[in-house]
């Protein structure tokens, strides 16, 4: 009645009749409360409390006596009022509180022991309630069982109605109805797909912009640094941008003690206006045509649908100043307007997006920002992990809490939540750094103090053991990128449990590592030991191998890697690496080389009585720990500002510095408290040793500038001849046959014990696993110093050999010698086998297009499309070699090719050609098929050597379909054409060493990655991009999978290299420009090129380049490129030149030997020349220009090398070693 009656009933009678029933209910219950209070009024005064009964009973008297004055029978007002009397009064209005006990509801006025007007109440009401409850409770129970028992029945009865044949008919026409429903579903899913094109297209083009402005780096000049991961042999040489620069110019150790500070405002004032105006002209040059009035008004209308597609906000794609980061006039040539923004837009732009490309991790791409989860997260503990995107079928696993990563720099805390698919973090507290124990402080400005990460367990290879604190309790995890996961838990128990998890519960489809955490089982299982002893990998890889599986790593400055100082001459011009005086002696530490220091040692040894005998120690320090690693590193980032970290804000004092090889040599050969080894640095990157970042390591006590590190004579002043000349000596004989005398000391039995004492091999107790229970000690002063010895003075390797001795490397004799060493004209010759498929007389006519060995087999590719394959051995006698023709076979895609017609007639001259300079239009016609088509083989995932193994591929390409067709290589069969999201035709191909990577380059200006018959790699490092928009859509079985599109350049690609274990490809394209990618994570590293003018090397875009036609890489971080003016270029990975020379002319093959870092070329002049690789000395040319041009190289992979050539008249040519050097050849020169 309070509120209006018409939001209740649709009419006044509606009103009035829902009242008169009200009033009858409420004079039922009247009735229902009198005669209980009439005939059972003790009971009620049992059950109520005091105060209740006396409100009842007024309220019943005041009802009694309203009715003895109303006549029976009538329906009066008053009747009414009597019931509104009934509910206003005391007992009915109030007593409407409750009370919880258990399972139990006590109303407010049931007896409960209530106190009232000093009267204390019973409990007979509550104890009433109890057995009602009880009652009730059984009474239900009984129901439910009587219910139960006839819907059992009816559930047995529709499971045998559910078999009859009639419902099986319904829920047949019921699964024709759903197909129906679908296929009309799936027409309209087509129709909605077109609509939805051209918005993607909309915002691809939006996406091509961004690319551009990120993956430009001829936009203003670059820092670079270290990066987190490694290539396939767990070395460091591509340096990555560094888009966080710091000049640490405020670090300078003059400037924080007060010298030359008005001195450096000055210089830091000019060097900023120097800055300004290199970034002025920089952007003023843009290697992009002029607009034409026909691409504004184009660029006019496609701007008004990017405008209307970022208002819709399509795919999610938003960077901030959207309109001014799309503006044309960034690459359309204004320069005005690019003058403008130098400083301002284009900096601020290119800063943010750099930094956000270097500091966002790949799992943040599938990170799902919605405030949905922030809702749940009170209710899910795990709502942070449910804003990734997880895969069909990921389910939880097991959390952990706690869990510490622990990378070179920092450290970070928090959860762990282990799926079947992936991990994922979730950091709890601050990023601490490494260094200062506080909040690491990053030079970014937009990166996170906290974040969450994702790593995806498809990806995991490799679950290695380690050490936190002297205790297995850590584990590292290795991805398919080479991206390392250092993880700290709580006790080895955790560590135990998470790995058994790991392996049990979840889905690692390349976790390859063995199941035991042990570094002595690992080590014994690996077998790595007898392939080093037969030579089958180097000393290189196999100490690093040994420092791996002993719990070294590079995510941890506590426990880096650890090589060995190899030589002993610092002083010399010239270096004999055959003179073993100019080793060091391997057998014994670097403390124990000096007698004379040795000798103090061991004094102050014998002086340490009142030590422990376990506790006493020869060295102080160790060969290894945080300063050492800092004190050679400190060139280059991070560990530039971890070592300015570590001596709290600058520089360390000019003197202490690493400036002098020599010196640093010295130094551990005298004093005591310096007994450092060395790092896997000194033998593979060149760049530790150049101040390349023009850091201010200011002026030692006599004056003398501290810059790049003084280099011994005989590296001639170059970082990359010391570092060639420090691996061959690495590699070299004395060292293999003494290195495992070097293994016994760090990583064997005189690692530790007596054997360690005998061999003067004892440094202090804290540095060896196992000497100390960190979680045993009580006393927090004592606990800390123990970590911070641990943290700071060296951590001593695990021990993986206990008792013996390690077993020596095979003498060199039983070793054969690689063709290119040691090359003597004297022993070489070169023959061309008389029966052969090809050749101008016979039936397969055509240059031979491409060489490919294996095994004893050696497959040649004519320009018919005529596969021939020949059997190649060693023999003995005068021809060093036993060849037979095996068979000849067509490939079914001849018809496809574009030279196909072009070559089906042509006869090629027998004679030589005319050199470079001939450019007559039947010498272009009669190359052609040579330019135009691109062979090479494949290896399956699970393949073999064997040349008969039938998973080996052959794929090519330089079809009119502009595809890559891919044969098998038994039956030549084609079993699959891809384009890989070519836009245009594929002008090149090559295969990584291990077969499973491939890279085309195409006349879209782009490359891709290709990942060859590995379905597990494939889904493991293809990147989100391309799953969303280069992947089929009808679900046929292919041979490759795309995994990466690389971009970088302007014009055409041309020519392409790849190498798996340096994971880098280096693509090369018209304007001369050479970019530089990443293999698995297809990240854009460089662009290079020479200049025309100057013929220097320039890291910028081709603005004056010449065009690159040729490119090959070396393993151990250099690559050679031969462009269209004849030249030859021998480039470090990480853009420094090294040597260059002229070939006058051009080359058609081009191959690196890199067991004896020989290069062999051959081109149009008919000769193969070979050279020296690090100075492009030339060593020896091979005439076979009788036969035509040179067309293909290929350098067999057996223990007795041969080198294959291929003429443009069909013929093969083989060059080998002699087995009788009294048989002389002409064929030298």
């Amino acid at each position: 009645e309070s509120s209006p009656w018409t939001q209740y009933f649709v009419d006044i009678e509606s009103r009035q009749k829902s009242q008169r029933r009200l009033f009858r209910a409420i004079l039922e219950l009247r009735e229902i409360v009198l005669a209980a209070y009439r005939g059972r009024n003790e009971v009620l005064r049992a059950a109520l409390s005091p105060q209740a009964h006396e409100a009842l009973s007024r309220g019943l008297e005041e009802v009694t006596s309203t009715m003895t004055t109303t006549p029976k029978g009538s329906d009066s007002p008053s009747k009414e009022a009597s019931l509104r009397a009934f509910l206003e009064n005391e007992w009915v209005a109030g007593f409407h509180d409750v009370e919880g006990e258990g399972n139990l509801v006590i109303p407010e006025q049931i007896a409960n022991g209530q106190i009232y007007q000093s009267r204390p109440a019973t409990t007979r009401g509550r104890q009433a309630i109890v057995e009602i409850a009880s009652e009730s409770t059984a009474i239900i129970k009984e129901y439910s069982a009587l219910l139960n028992a006839p819907f059992t029945v009816y559930c047995e009865n529709q499971r045998k109605w559910a078999e009859t044949d009639a419902v099986r008919d319904r829920e047949y026409e019921g699964d024709v109805s759903v197909k129906h429903l679908s296929s009309k579903y799936s027409k309209d899913i087509v129709e909605f797909n077109k609509s939805i094109t051209a918005r993607f297209l909309l915002a691809l083009q939006r996406l091509t912009w961004i690319v551009q402005l990120a993956n430009d780096p001829w936009n203003r000049g670059r820092h670079w640094m270290f990066t987190s991961y490694t290539d396939l042999l767990y070395r460091r040489i591509v340096f990555h941008p560094n888009y966080n620069f710091d000049n640490h110019a405020d670090a300078s150790y003059e400037l924080t003690l007060g010298k030359d500070r008005e001195s450096y405002q000055r210089e830091e004032a000019a060097r900023k206006e120097r800055e300004m105006a290199e970034a002025a002209l920089r952007a003023a040059i843009v290697p992009y045509k002029e607009s034409t009035d026909e691409d504004v008004e184009d660029e006019g209308a496609e701007d008004e649908d990017i405008d209307k597609s970022e208002k819709e906000g399509f795919l999610g794609w938003d960077v901030e100043g959207g309109d001014d980061s799309l503006d044309p006039s960034r690459c359309n040539g204004d320069e005005d307007a690019k003058k403008t923004r130098v400083n301002e837009e284009d900096d601020a732009s290119l800063d943010r997006i750099s930094n956000e490309k270097d500091n966002t991790d790949e799992s943040e791409w599938d990170q799902i920002e919605s405030t949905d989860f922030d809702e749940t997260s009170a209710l899910d503990p795990f709502a942070w992990a449910r804003k990734f995107m997880w895969a069909e079928g990921e389910h939880f696993v097991h959390n952990f809490e706690s869990i510490v990563i622990v990378s070179i720099q920092t450290t970070r805390a928090g959860t762990l939540l282990l799926t079947s698919h992936s991990i994922y973090f979730h950091q709890t507290d601050d990023t601490i750094d490494v260094m200062t124990k506080e909040k690491f402080v990053s030079d970014g400005k937009n990166g996170p103090s906290r974040q969450d990460n994702k790593w995806k367990l498809n990806r995991l290879t490799d679950v290695h053991g380690r050490r936190s604190m002297l205790k297995s309790q850590a584990l590292e995890l290795f991805f398919a990128n080479m991206e390392g996961l250092f993880l700290t838990f709580n006790g080895t128990k955790e560590r135990d449990l998470f790995h058994a998890k790991l392996r049990g519960n979840c889905k690692a489809p390349l976790l390859r590592s063995f199941k035991s955490l042990n570094p002595r089982v690992v080590f014994k299982k690996s077998k790595l030991t007898e392939l080093w002893r037969k030579r089958k990998i180097s000393n290189f890889q196999y100490i690093m191998a040994l420092n791996l599986m002993a719990g070294r790593t590079f995510n941890d400055i506590t426990q880096y890697p650890v090589f060995p100082w190899v030589l002993a001459d610092y002083t010399s011009e010239t270096l004999d690496l055959s003179d073993n005086k100019i080793y060091r002696d391997l057998s014994k530490p670097v403390g124990a080389l000096n007698p004379d220091r040795l000798a103090q040692l061991i004094d102050r040894y014998n002086d340490l009585d009142g030590f422990p005998e376990e506790e006493k120690f020869l060295y102080g320090s160790h060969y290894s720990s945080p300063g050492v690693v800092l004190h050679y590193l400190m060139r280059q980032e991070p560990y530039t500002s971890m070592h300015i970290a570590l001596q709290s804000g600058r520089f360390d004092c000019a003197d202490r510095l690493f400036f002098d090889m020599g010196g640093c040599w010295r130094s551990c050969n005298s004093s005591t408290s310096d007994v450092k080894e060395l790092l896997p640095e000194f033998f593979s990157c060149p760049e530790i040793f150049e101040n390349t970042n023009d850091f201010p390591f200011g002026e030692t006590q006599t004056k003398m500038s501290v810059d790049s590190v003084k280099l011994p004579p005989w590296a001639k002043g170059s970082p990359h001849e010391f570092i060639r000349l420090h691996r061959l000596a690495l590699e070299s004989e004395y060292v293999s046959n003494n290195l495992h005398r070097w293994i016994d000391l760090i990583f064997g039995y005189k690692q530790r014990g007596p054997a360690a004492l005998s061999a003067h091999n004892v440094f202090h107790y804290l540095s060896y696993e196992g000497s100390v229970d960190i979680d045993k000690v009580t006393d927090d002063l004592e606990r800390k110093a123990i970590e911070g010895h641990i943290q700071n003075f060296g951590q001593t390797p695990s021990q993986l050999i206990t008792k013996e001795s390690h077993p020596s490397r095979s003498r060199r004799e039983e070793e054969p010698t690689p063709l290119f060493k040691d090359l003597l004209l004297e022993n070489m010759r070169c023959d061309t086998p008389k029966k052969q498929f090809g050749g101008p007389k016979q039936s397969v006519v055509g240059a031979i297009i491409s060489l490919h060995a294996l095994g004893d087999s050696i497959f040649a590719i004519h320009s018919d499309f005529t596969l021939c394959s020949y059997k190649l051995h060693h023999a003995r006698g005068a021809v060093p070699f036993y060849f037979k023709n095996d068979k000849a076979r067509v490939l079914e895609s001849k018809d496809a090719s574009l030279s196909h017609n072009m070559v089906r007639n042509e006869n090629y001259s027998e004679g030589p050609s005319t050199g470079e300079n001939h450019e007559s239009k039947t010498f272009e016609k009669r190359r052609q098929p040579i330019r135009n088509i691109s062979f090479t083989i494949a290896l399956g995932a699970n393949s073999s050597n064997s040349s008969s193994d039938p998973s080996h591929l052959l794929m090519s390409c330089g079809y009119f379909d502009d595809c890559v067709k891919i044969h098998s290589f038994d039956s030549l069969q084609l079993q699959s054409s891809q384009n890989g999201g070519h836009r245009g035709h594929i002008n090149c191909l090559e295969v990584g060493d291990e077969g499973e990577m491939m890279v085309t380059g195409g006349a879209d200006a782009t490359c891709r990655i290709w990942v060859v018959d590995h379905d597990a790699l494939a889904a493991a490092i293809t990147d989100g991009f391309v799953k969303s928009s280069l992947v089929k859509e009808e679900l046929e079985e292919t041979k490759c999978f795309i995994s990466h599109v690389l971009l970088g350049h302007v014009t055409p690609v041309c020519c392409v290299a790849i190498c798996t274990k340096l994971d880098v490809v280096v693509s090369g394209s018209q304007d001369g420009s050479i970019c530089i990618h990443n293999i698995r994570s297809g990240k854009f590293i460089r662009s290079l090129h020479i200049d025309a003018t100057t013929k220097g090397v320039h890291e910028s875009c081709a603005g004056n380049g010449i065009p690159v036609k040729k490119l090959a890489i070396h393993m151990d971080g250099s690559f050679v490129a031969h462009l269209r003016d004849g030249s030859l270029h021998v480039i470090s990975i990480n853009g420094q030149e090294l040597c260059s020379a002229h070939t006058g002319e051009q080359l058609n093959a081009m191959i690196i030997c890199p067991k004896s870092e020989t290069l062999i070329t051959g081109g149009d002049l008919g000769s193969v020349r070979i050279w020296k690789l690090h100075d492009l000395s030339l060593q020896c040319t091979v005439d076979v220009k009788k036969h035509g041009a040179i067309t293909s190289l290929a350098l067999t992979p057996s223990e007795s090398q041969f080198l294959c050539i291929g003429s443009s008249n069909g013929l093969l040519s083989v060059f080998s070693r002699k087995n009788d050097v009294t048989i002389a050849s002409s064929l030298f020169s």
